[in-house]
């Protein structure tokens, strides 16, 4: 039995980049991190540790060092025992499958043995590069060096060998022979430093060089291969090359301040860095500037990490040994350095280090800094004390351990400012010069604009106690020379006012019969004229009509509240000359009024077994529905009268107006001339689509329904709804079926049955009904055949009959023509409704009786006790 085979099962309890999801489904326990104490080896399946072993074959761990990492991580005695018995059975075929035997892999690559930083490598205490830090550890500069899962420090094994490296027992050579013979041999370092070529005695090659073994390689193999140096003056047949193959592991303790001292299992070619970053870096208190490299009891080297923080270069990072001591001593000088820094935070210094090398490691000062004065907060032997620091001592003052250094900012405030704003063309800030003045000033603006207020601008002057005053100005004479020029102060605001800024906005405002009514700028001499046409022109309504201007009452003595001017409109849709150049005044609204008798073409909706259904325009306003039935060639022999019905819109409709189904009607015409297919279009059908590109955004203002009364009406029936408990929720349709009395209608044309259309009404005549609906709480709703001799309940029977749940009293009959009847109540007796063809039979449901709880019984029953105590004490 090889017991390097049966130890090297061992690895899986170091390995973490297997996950757990490997282990047996329900008890098995995580390899991962450090938590091996509660390992249960019996957990583990044969398979689960056949996996390890393939994975961990080329560790090339010794039986020595699996069996300390095992110890290392928590592994109990027992459990480790368990594990070589477990091994040995599968070595000696224990339900192991003969096609998963184990065999030695060549490898021609250089490889590990277990560097990764998810195994062994990289702290072992399972810390991870993402864990919260401390406010503390956040603010020491470098401290998150070594928590970064990028920057791991990872030595580069794709290089070439390294001439320097030396070698040890653990190492694989490789020797590659070509040219007159070709071969490739891999030879391992034993224990005792020899390698052991074919045919050749062994050679020692401990503590070489990869240097000195090339040469002494090259002169053991010319022993069998003359064709290595060449005979007889000739070159040589046979070449060869020796590298580094797989890499030995070193052992590495890390002491002293670090986040997770031990000893440590890594590859050869690691560095100072390297070890560090696997024991998790310096600890909060650890040293950043004097990291030892201690080899055989030696100060090998000693490393400052702020070199690599500040620079780059990673000075003193040379490779470690196996034995050698990283120690992490206690800090010796931190202090703290706070402000306009570009980088704040707790900085280590070393003997003889000044506050300049403090600034360099912080980055230098910020743009805003104040840089002639840093204070700093001592610690004293009894109490605080505070040091300023003057810009010629920055390089003298030696910090100690402990200080606070406060980098202050400039003062928010100019020493050479001058304002101006308002009326001229380059407001904004100026440079106070020697003897600038206000006219100067004025100049360098660029000048004053044309509404510019010349009585009067004002100085705004800010004292040496902050107070301001105000200096007065009249800026018509100052830029006249007719009074001195006045001299600026540092933080002088000069305000030049607008001769708008002093008045109230002129508007005018034009709304009615116009296509784009609203509120427009006032400009001097503006006409009606001129307003209409802002407006987009008049509308086909306002012919033979007036424009009223309604102006703003100026004198205070007449009784009246607006002056009103009337414009006659002729029929060509022009105003009179005289009319037409009347100046407007600011604030002045015009009204186009709609013409007398001007209506758009309104239309109702025929349709079902009528003779000629379709769309009809509305001739008269007392037209009525006989009337529209009667241009519409009368109902059909298959028309049923009883069900018609009437669908009407009601005052909250938000169906297009009059004016808007005019606008739909051009934005159709647009797209019709936009959809042809021929490209080419004369200079007309172009200016008639820009005119009709404009109908997309223009605004509706022809309509002139009641829309506020509609609006009122809406908000008073939500507001009872919403106050009045005893209401249901009430919707607010648009429209709503009116029940339609037609077999009257037709009979009694123009009688109080006939009803007078409105626009956008539908009057809708199905043909003849054959079945009634019977719904809400029965036991089977359905449609059934409607038939003459039956009744309300008949139809009830045939569905089953009433539910429980049901409420009889309250059930109803909607007919086709949208009317409802109940039933009836008379003492005991009730009468049902007759039932038509096409009605609709709704039960009704049964109020849901909640129980009674538990504190109502009891308050009840309180109560009742109550009265008869009551009653009891009056009786006697």
């Amino acid at each position: 039995m090889d017991s390097k085979r049966i130890f090297v099962g061992l690895i899986i309890l170091v390995l973490t980049v297997f996950s757990a999801a490997h282990l047996h489904a329900q008890n098995a326990q995580s390899l991962s991190g450090a938590n091996l104490a509660t390992i249960n080896v019996d957990d583990l399946s044969d398979q689960d540790i056949l996996n390890y072993m393939k994975q961990a074959e080329n560790s090339g761990f010794t039986e020595q060092q699996l069996e300390a990492m095992a110890r290392q991580r928590g592994m109990p005695e027992s459990q480790i025992s368990k594990l070589r018995r477990r091994v040995e059975q599968l070595r000696m075929g224990v339900g192991m499958d003969p096609e998963s035997e184990l065999k030695p892999t060549n490898t021609s690559g250089r490889q590990e043995v277990i560097f990764n930083e998810g195994d062994v490598f990289g702290k072992l205490g399972g810390n991870n590069p993402e864990e919260n830090l401390t406010e503390e550890e956040k603010n020491i500069f470098g401290y998150d060096l070594f928590h970064s899962d990028v920057l791991t420090f990872a030595p580069n094994l794709n290089i070439p060998t390294p001439d320097d490296y030396v070698l040890g027992p653990g190492d694989e050579i490789i020797i590659d022979l070509w040219g007159a013979t070709q071969q490739y041999i891999a030879l391992e370092v034993t224990p005792e430093g020899y390698v052991r070529p074919e045919n050749l005695s062994p050679v020692y090659v401990n503590g070489l060089t990869v240097a000195e073994l090339r040469e002494k390689v090259g002169e053991r193999l010319s022993q069998i291969y003359s064709g290595i140096k060449g005979t007889n003056g000739q070159a040589p047949s046979i070449f060869y090359q020796v590298s580094l193959g797989k890499i030995r592991t070193i052992n590495v303790a890390i002491v002293g301040d670090v986040n997770s001292p031990g000893n440590y299992a890594l590859n050869s070619l690691s560095t100072v860095f390297t070890a560090l970053y696997a024991a998790g870096g310096p600890s909060e208190n650890g040293t950043f500037r004097k990291v030892r490299l201690i080899r055989n009891n030696k100060l090998v080297k000693e490393v400052d990490l702020y070199e690599f923080l500040v620079t780059g270069i990673k000075q003193g990072d040379i490779r470690v040994k196996s034995g050698d001591v990283v120690l992490v001593k206690s800090y010796t000088n931190r202090v703290e350095i706070d402000g306009e820094v570009k980088r704040t935070g707790l900085f280590e210094l070393t003997e003889g280090e000044s506050f300049n090398d403090l600034l360099e490691y912080a980055g230098g000062f910020t743009n805003t800094a104040y840089r002639s004065l840093v204070t700093v907060r001592r610690s004293g032997q009894r109490e605080r004390e505070v040091i300023d620091i003057t810009s010629d001592e920055f390089a003298l003052f030696q910090p100690k351990d402990g200080d606070v250094f406060q980098v202050t900012p400039i003062l928010d405030r100019y020493k050479n400012r001058v304002q101006i704003e308002g009326a001229v063309y380059r407001e904004g800030e100026y440079q106070l010069t020697d003897g600038l003045t206000l006219k100067q000033l004025i100049e360098k603006a660029d000048g004053l604009r044309g509404d510019a207020f010349l009585t009067r601008a004002t100085i705004y002057r800010t004292n040496e106690d902050f107070s301001q005053n105000t200096v007065p100005v009249d800026l018509g004479k100052l830029m006249s020379s007719q009074i001195e020029d006045i001299p600026l102060m540092r933080e002088d605001l000069v305000r030049i006012s607008s001769i708008y800024d002093l008045k109230e906005e002129y508007y005018v405002s034009i709304s009615g019969e116009v296509l784009e009514g609203g509120v427009y700028p006032f400009f001097n001499t503006m006409t009606v004229q001129d307003l209409i046409i802002i407006g987009g022109g008049l509308t086909e309504g306002a012919s033979g009509s007036m424009v009223e201007i309604s102006r703003r009452n100026k004198d205070a003595n007449l009784n009246t509240t607006a002056e009103i001017v009337t414009i006659q409109i002729d029929k060509s849709l022009s105003i009179d000359t005289e009319d037409r150049n009347l100046l407007l005044q600011p604030f002045d609204q015009v009204y186009i009024r709609k013409s007398p008798g001007y209506t758009v073409q309104q239309q109702v909706t025929v349709e079902g077994e009528i003779g000629a259904p379709g769309t009809y325009s509305i001739s008269r306003k007392d037209e009525r529905v006989s009337d529209i039935i009667k241009r519409a060639q009368g109902i059909t022999q298959y028309a049923y009268p009883e069900g018609a019905i009437l669908i009407r819109q009601t005052e909250f409709s938000s169906n297009k107006s009059n004016g808007e189904i005019s606008q739909q009607y051009l934005q159709q015409l647009r797209a019709k001339l936009l959809s042809e297919e021929s490209e080419l279009k004369n200079i007309s059908q172009e200016r008639l689509i820009e005119r009709l590109n404009k109908v997309e955004n223009r605004a509706n203002v022809n309509s002139e329904e009641d829309l506020v009364g509609s609006r009122v009406k809406r908000d008073l029936i939500e507001d009872i709804a919403e106050q009045d408990s005893l209401i249901r929720d009430i919707e607010l349709k648009e429209e709503e079926p009116v029940a339609l009395d037609l077999v009257k209608i037709l009979n009694e044309p123009g009688s109080k049955y006939d009803f007078i259309v409105k626009p956008g009404d539908v009057i809708s005549v199905p043909g003849r009904l054959e079945t009634v609906r019977v719904a809400g709480e029965v036991t089977s709703p359905l449609n059934l055949r409607f038939d003459k001799s039956f009744n309300f309940k008949d139809y009830i029977y045939q569905s089953g009959g009433f539910l429980i749940t049901a409420k009889r009293g309250r059930s109803y009959v909607q007919y086709p023509n949208g009317e409802r009847q109940g039933v009836k109540r008379f003492l005991f007796f009730k009468k049902y409704p007759k039932i038509e063809p096409g009605s609709t039979i709704f039960v009704s449901r049964k109020k849901e009786k909640q129980p009674m709880s538990l504190q109502e019984v009891l308050a009840i029953t309180s109560s009742l006790a109550t009265i008869v105590f009551l009653v009891d004490r009056i009786t006697n």
